[in-house]
């Protein structure tokens, strides 16, 4: 068993079309990183800081009004800075971190700042939202749980993490593909089911052996993210409220950033597990290697046709129920479970769709191996 579970980790590994996107996604996501930061700037007391110094400089001032958001502090960051805006003729933030956040969450900024033809006059026109816009998109902020700090780098973490988990998909996908339907090709699935455990236990090892590598490379990829935002964003802020990066107060909130990461992380395990399930199951259909990446990414990608055209297209002709079970079902694949929180579910929603991912990785593991034990060249 050992020597079919290092027989398939070595197939997997010696993809050059894997290893080249995998370098290329660590080039793309370091530069992106330090790129944003040479980017970064501030304006406190009139100066402007750029790079590593802004960085530093809004993290301290952020620190003095970190704790419990309420609309008192709202209002002294207010008296104290003023709104933000992008200066482009100097292309700088005229503020901090602090007034820029309360601009872009608790102002009409949003609505106004792509048409103005001016950036200097924008001033004139950001007032806080009134009414029934304040009680829907600024009051959920002041209910006295959300706790306020720096989170620039974390909001920024979340996005690049969402796109390489995504991407290391892909990539996976690719390297996974082949792995039943290369044996057709090569005819050698014919002598490997005529062994001792052929039609057993060295399937379940081929299929454990796929899934442990691209474990490994998710674990390393995550861990090498999260070293290189901690050498240029440091810890500040981790223990601030996921609100602050952009996840809605109405839904299920984990205690703090934090928090968070492990979430998307586990998400992220979940969607891993159940990709490795359906590759699996399309390898064991085809046997074609192209065609087998070619399904298996149309698979993939399916839950973004569904919600984004034919979801709308259908709804007309289908019932409620039917319609939202496919959308269910849609959203518990791998392309939409790792950024499930991004739906704005409660918890027990999550559960629902993570066990919705693990029955249906269930059903494509137990059919892929039935498929490939009764093949019969």
């Amino acid at each position: 068993m050992w020597n079919i579970w290092k027989e398939e980790v070595y197939k997997i590994a010696t993809r050059k079309i894997l290893w080249i996107g995998l370098f290329l996604l660590l080039a793309f996501v370091s530069l992106r990183l330090f790129t944003e930061r040479n980017h970064y700037s501030a304006t406190i007391d009139g100066q402007i800081y750029r790079g590593q110094k802004a960085i530093e400089k809004d993290q301290q001032l952020t620190a003095k009004y970190a704790g419990i958001l309420t609309d008192e502090k709202v209002q002294n960051i207010y008296e104290d800075f003023g709104f933000s805006y992008y200066h482009t003729q100097a292309d700088a933030n005229s503020g901090n971190f602090c007034n820029e956040w309360i601009t872009r969450h608790m102002t009409n900024y949003n609505q106004i700042a792509d048409n103005h033809p001016i950036d200097t006059q924008i001033l004139d026109d950001i007032q806080f939202l009134q009414g029934d816009a304040w009680e829907t998109y600024a009051a959920p902020y002041l209910n006295e749980t959300i706790w306020f700090d720096y989170t620039y780098g974390w909001n920024d973490l979340k996005e690049t993490y969402s796109f390489m988990t995504i991407a290391l998909f892909v990539l996976f996908m690719i390297g996974l593909s082949p792995i039943f339907s290369e044996e057709y090709m090569l005819k050698t699935a014919d002598i490997l089911l005529t062994t001792k455990r052929g039609k057993k236990s060295c399937i379940w090892v081929k299929m454990c052996a796929s899934f442990s590598f691209i474990t490994i490379l998710y674990v390393v990829f995550s861990i090498y993210l999260w070293v290189i935002y901690r050498i240029v964003y440091g810890t500040q802020g981790l223990e601030a409220s996921p609100a602050m990066i952009g996840l809605t107060p109405a839904a299920y909130m984990p205690a703090d950033i934090h928090a968070f990461f492990y979430l998307s992380f586990g998400l992220g395990l979940a969607g891993l597990l159940l990709l490795t399930c359906i590759s699996m199951a399309i390898s064991s259909l085809c046997k074609n290697s192209f065609l087998t990446i070619l399904l298996s990414l149309a698979a993939f990608f399916l839950p973004y046709v569904w919600l984004n055209v034919l979801s709308i297209m259908v709804a007309p002709f289908f019932s409620n129920a039917l319609w939202k079970a496919i959308t269910y079902l849609m959203i518990s694949m791998p392309l939409c479970l790792p950024v499930n929180w991004g739906f704005a579910f409660s918890l027990e929603q999550i559960g629902m769709h993570i066990a919705i991912a693990l029955a249906i990785g269930i059903a494509c593991a137990l059919a892929g191996y039935w498929k490939f034990r009764n093949y019969q060249g």
